[in-house]
């Protein structure tokens, strides 16, 4: 079943790296940059895992930060040319290594294993990338989870659910990125209905009990930041 719809949704992200820079508005930047203040100097030479990593935008922000090696992954062929291009010093120097293929498989094992001589990596990020349905979500998280090292870490960024929080800000007012998210909602919800990609998402309650069922035992946590668009959790294994 999920080979069948592939190819129908892949075509969707096609398209989506054309515009996805363009669309990169300001709010977006500022769930990066909470983002960072979070992992602070935790940073500082860790090895990370960048799971749908797009055109590669929060990756090299990852690496200006301090990390020692970032491995981009993204299953659209599309997105990661534009990753190449905007990466090609960093991936030329060694700081970032590149991967075609879906994080929900044993993508990331097989990097720990044929990369990193067995290391576990530091830091999973999610950034807009987990859109999959709950059952998928939990595999992928756990997977995920297994492939950190110790005492690592696995944070989340992912669009709320209701849309009164994704488009509008305290108490129900418009802000300069409501037309954009309002277009943006309708246009994935045609498409997901279509077939045409997937746009699971998630109210913060719901993201946080993901994560929590996803590894039991495991530290699981909001993280801070001013931005209502979108929720930013954390996972940190024993």
């Amino acid at each position: 079943m999920h080979r069948q719809r592939a190819p129908r949704r892949l075509w969707a992200w096609h398209l989506s790296a054309l515009v996805y820079e363009w669309s990169y508005v300001q709010v977006a930047h500022q769930i990066d940059e909470d983002c960072l203040a979070f992992l602070g100097e935790r940073l500082i030479g860790a090895v990370v895992a960048d799971c749908g990593c797009g055109p590669g935008v929060v990756t090299e922000k990852l690496v200006r930060a301090g990390a020692a090696l970032v491995v981009a992954i993204d299953g659209n062929a599309s997105m990661l040319k534009r990753a190449r291009a905007r990466l090609a010093k960093a991936i030329a120097s060694g700081k970032v290594l590149v991967y075609q293929g879906s994080y929900e498989a044993q993508t990331l094992a097989t990097i720990r294993a044929q990369a990193l001589a067995g290391r576990g990596f530091d830091l999973v990020l999610f950034k807009r990338s987990l859109y999959m349905p709950r059952p998928r979500a939990l595999r992928t998280l756990r997977t995920a989870a297994a492939s950190l090292g110790p005492r690592g870490l696995i944070v989340v960024a992912h669009p709320e659910r209701a849309l009164w929080r994704y488009a509008c800000a305290p108490p129900f007012g418009l802000t300069s990125y409501t037309p954009l998210h309002v277009v943006n909602r309708a246009v994935s919800r045609v498409l997901a209905w279509s077939g045409s990609e997937e746009y699971t998402l998630y109210t913060r309650a719901e993201l946080l009990g993901l994560l929590q069922e996803a590894v039991p035992g495991a530290h699981v946590h909001r993280v801070r930041t001013q931005q209502r668009p979108y929720n930013l959790v954390a996972l940190q294994v024993p």
